[in-house]
Order: C-alpha cells, then structure tokens, then sequence
C-alpha cells in the first residue's frame, strides 16, 4: 500500500493528543475514546438532555480530530434564542423548567464563551428538535418562540438553524452542505474504529452553582458596561468582583492630616509629613 493510500486510512493521527494525554487508548483494532463530562466546568445549565444525538462522538470526535461533517450532524435542527441581558437569560432558564416539566423537547441555556461569536450577543438558549425532521421543528419553532417571546420579550431573537455555528464557519453556510461519497466513506472507517464511552447524568445541584455563578461573573467582564441588570445580581458591587471604586481628586478637595515622624534622612530631626 502506498503513503497516499495510507494516510487516508490512518485514525492514529487524529486521536494523537488524546492517547497522550489519557482520553483515548488503543484496544485492539479500536481507538477508545472515554469521557467523563462533569459538567462542572461548562457555561451552560443542560434542563434536558438529547437522548438520540451522539455529539460528543460526532462533534468532539469526528468533527473537532478529523474534520468531518458527521451525516448526523446535516440532520440536527434546533431553536436559538438570543436573550439581550442577564435578566432575560435567567428568565429563559424558568422558561424551559417549566417547558421540560411539561414534556417539552431537550434544551439548555447559558453563555457563549467562542472567541468569534459573542459579537452577537453571549447569552443563549437552544431546543434540541428530533433529527431529520424539518417540518415537526418548524412547528416546535413556532410554539418556542411563542413562549419565549411571551417570558421575555417581543423582539427576542429566536430562529430556526442547522448543526453546529462551528461547522458552518468550516464548510460554509449549512443549505449548502452536501454528504459526499469522500464523507460518507470517511464516517464509515471511523464507525468500523472509534468508540466513544461517556456518562450522561443530569447536573448535580453543586454543578448548577458553579454554571449560575460563572454566568454573573463572565456577564459583568464581558458586557457589564452595557447590560445593567448584571448589578442586580451582584450584592457588593464591585468588590465582589475583585475591584473597589477608584478615589478620585478632580471633583473633591481631600483633608490632609499632618503627622509628625523621625526620618533618618534628616538626622533624627522631627518632620512634618503630609498624609492623604
């Protein structure tokens, strides 16, 4: 077999920093990919989770190690929201409590934290619609955006997209994405290869926290300056955020309060030494 042949078919070379560091291990003729997610360290709240996707195989794995565009990934259609403040995100996180309770489809909401996408706004909310069905999430897409238009507000952005922002910055806007022979062969070798072993359990009450916390905190650094309802959640402001307010001297006339000391640089002399 040639190099050019056997380049093509080479798994090794994708999953190369992840058997450094542990995540993978070859067995046998298989590349064993094990995650243990505890989502302690993600800027989202997961209310529902999608039974029916494989994303950490399809995205993490076969997207993000060997550039491919998964075919299930061409069949994922979700709902995007895009709420305008802190107060709106928290409202949204009500909001879909209250859709799961009621049986509603897999969502999560939080904060976007892609370098190259917060210029549309960094709060978020998603609904995950049953794959490969267009016209049952068109339909769900008008019920959501009745619901959260309802629970925040009338211009809420809320739209209807295909896969991941991520795959549409690589292969292009995603009505022109095409499941090629050149893909499908590739997705064919990786499922013959890759095992994707991962834990999906709900968020503990403890990772919850951590999520909500990191939301205020990333909204003040992020768009404190232009969203004032971060203040609302923050009690100390802005020592809790590790600064104290700025004394300023332009607008004030300070008191000065003179204190007597022996200073070595004039020979024990007594002087006056003037304090702020």
């Amino acid at each position: 077999m040639k190099y050019e042949d056997l380049i093509n078919v080479d798994l090794i070379e994708g999953a190369t920093e992840k058997l450094r560091s542990g995540v993978a291990q070859i067995e046998g003729d298989k590349i064993v990919f094990r995650y243990h997610p505890q989502k302690g360290d993600v800027p989202w709240l997961f209310k529902k989770v999608s039974m029916e996707r494989d994303c950490i195989k399809w995205h993490e794995i076969y997207f993000n190690l060997y550039g491919l565009l998964p075919r299930g990934c061409m069949n994922c259609w979700k709902i995007v929201c895009r709420p305008k403040s802190l107060d709106e995100l928290f409202e949204l996180s009500k909001l879909q409590d209250r859709q799961v309770a009621k049986g509603g489809i897999a969502c999560k909401c939080g904060v976007d934290v892609r370098a190259t996408e917060t210029y549309k706004g960094i709060y978020l909310g998603f609904w995950y619609c049953p794959l490969g069905d267009l016209n049952g999430a068109k339909e769900l897409y008008v019920k959501v955006k009745r619901d959260v238009r309802g629970a925040l507000a009338l211009d809420t952005p809320v739209i209807l997209k295909r896969g991941c922002t991520e795959m549409e910055n690589r292969f292009g806007p995603s009505h022109l994405w095409e499941y090629t022979e050149a893909r499908r062969n590739l997705e064919t070798l990786l499922d013959s290869a890759i095992v994707a072993e991962y834990d999906v359990e709900p968020q503990s009450l403890l990772t919850q926290t951590r999520t909500t916390s990191f939301w205020i905190s990333y909204a003040h650094w992020m768009v404190g300056s232009t969203d004032k309802t971060v203040r609302k959640y923050i009690r100390n402001f802005p020592m809790s955020m590790g600064s104290i307010p700025t004394s300023t001297y332009h607008d004030k006339v300070p008191k000065i309060k003179e204190e007597i000391v022996e200073d070595e640089r004039t020979e024990g002399k007594k002087v006056n030494i003037q304090r702020v």
